[in-house]
């Protein structure tokens, strides 16, 4: 059952809740579940509510994922990220907003943790993952991975190709493809690995929660050309066969198209 926000829980929150003269209250955030607060009619003014430790699953800049049970919802708030990491490992109640565009989601306006309240507030702009429910996989080939391998010849029925990949463990690390380091998402397989380039914050945001869950990916990417013979002792040693863009993920039973700029 919701509850209204103590009156002690009310006093420690005042710094993020004060309104008008005098200092005093005259807002209230409804206690809920993540359930309660997403798919009920509960009533709070201005879509209020605060959540008891809510389980954020993954944060990247100014967006995170909170899951319960099987629900997800998108949480906002100025760097989110680096703010949950003050929270981590606590008991902790987040006060935030229900907002409905451009999609459901809510901003957090604080955190209390212990006797301290942590100001949050919303940024000023936030791009969400496109999600859908239906998508045409028509232009993907089912490409044999198990049969693949670094080497140049076994690569060459993906050349500029778009393939579906699933089930591949995902992981971040250093690559140094082409001589310059740089840290990278990696699909790996068995016999092979891909490194992801160009990806957006927002899908950043799900590749974290996938890495966060021991979830295996599942989408489609698009391969190169012919890699540079220069980079086959690179691939042999480490199989790496180079870099793929994303072009699609499946998570949450939904499906996230990469949309061209």
């Amino acid at each position: 059952m919701s509850k209204v926000i103590s009156t002690v829980l009310a006093a420690v929150l005042a710094a993020g809740l004060i309104a008008g003269c005098g200092g005093k209250l005259n807002e209230t955030y409804q206690m809920v579940t993540i359930r309660e607060a997403g798919h009920s009619q509960i009533a709070s003014p201005g879509f209020k509510f605060g959540f008891d430790t809510p389980d954020f699953i993954a944060a990247n800049g100014d967006l995170a994922l909170v899951r319960e049970g099987n629900i997800i919802e998108f949480f906002t708030g100025i760097d989110i990220e680096n703010k949950i990491k003050q929270v981590e490992g606590k008991k902790f109640i987040v006060g935030a907003r229900k907002i409905y565009s451009p999609i459901t989601h809510f901003t957090v306006d604080f955190f209390v943790v212990g006797g301290d309240t942590i100001e949050v507030g919303e940024p000023y702009a936030v791009t969400f993952p496109p999600m859908i429910k239906g998508f045409d996989e028509g232009e993907y080939e089912e490409v044999d991975i198990s049969a693949l391998s670094p080497e140049t010849n076994s690569l060459k029925d993906i050349f500029n190709t778009k393939f579906k990949v699933e089930k591949a463990v995902l992981t971040y690390e250093e690559v140094n493809w082409g001589g310059t380091p740089e840290m990278a998402y990696v699909l790996n397989y068995p016999n092979i690995r891909f490194f992801i380039e160009e990806v957006s914050p927002e899908l950043e945001l799900v590749l974290k929660a996938f890495m966060a869950e021991d979830l295996y990916f599942d989408g489609g990417v698009s391969y190169g050309d012919r890699p540079a013979t220069s980079t086959r002792n690179y691939r042999v040693s480490t199989k790496i066969a180079g870099p793929v863009k994303l072009e699609y993920i499946r998570y949450a039973g939904s499906v996230m198209p990469v949309v061209a700029e």
